[in-house]
């Protein structure tokens, strides 16, 4: 008999047959962005339905659904698992460094300096930062 710790350590996940499985997210682990990224991942390969789970308001089921009757889409569950894992991190990291990203592509494509602006308003004779007087 399975422990209750062993039905943790994955996800709840239905096979309704080698071409169809379905299997359950919970929203307060993974975003909806994330959720919609990975499963876009897998479109590919076989069809996917989203659907929340009326019961269950953090839930949201994954349907996998093979595109050739004869595909085996088992193998996906731990495949989209890991895709969730990749997906949310990558809008963690997104959040978290976006606007010092978006700063650097500013920057390259500036035509200036936009962190400090006197830097491109002096000249080699009037040395605004006194970068030429001796220390």
């Amino acid at each position: 008999m399975e422990s209750a710790r062993e039905s943790l350590a994955r996800p709840m996940a239905l096979s309704i047959g080698d071409s169809l499985v379905a299997i359950e997210i919970d929203t307060s682990l993974y975003g909806l962005d994330a959720i919609f990224r990975a499963s876009y991942r897998f479109t590919d390969r076989c069809y996917i339905f989203l659907a929340r789970i009326p019961e269950a308001p953090t839930l949201v089921a994954i349907t996998l659904m093979a595109k050739h009757p004869t595909a085996d889409l088992r193998p996906l569950v731990g495949e989209i698992c890991n895709e969730l894992i990749d997906q949310q991190i990558r809008l963690a990291l997104s959040k978290e460094v976006g606007p010092l990203r978006e700063l650097i592509v500013a920057q390259a494509f500036a035509e200036g300096n936009l962190l400090d602006a006197q830097r491109d308003d002096g000249d080699y004779e009037g040395d605004p930062l006194g970068i030429g007087r001796s220390r």
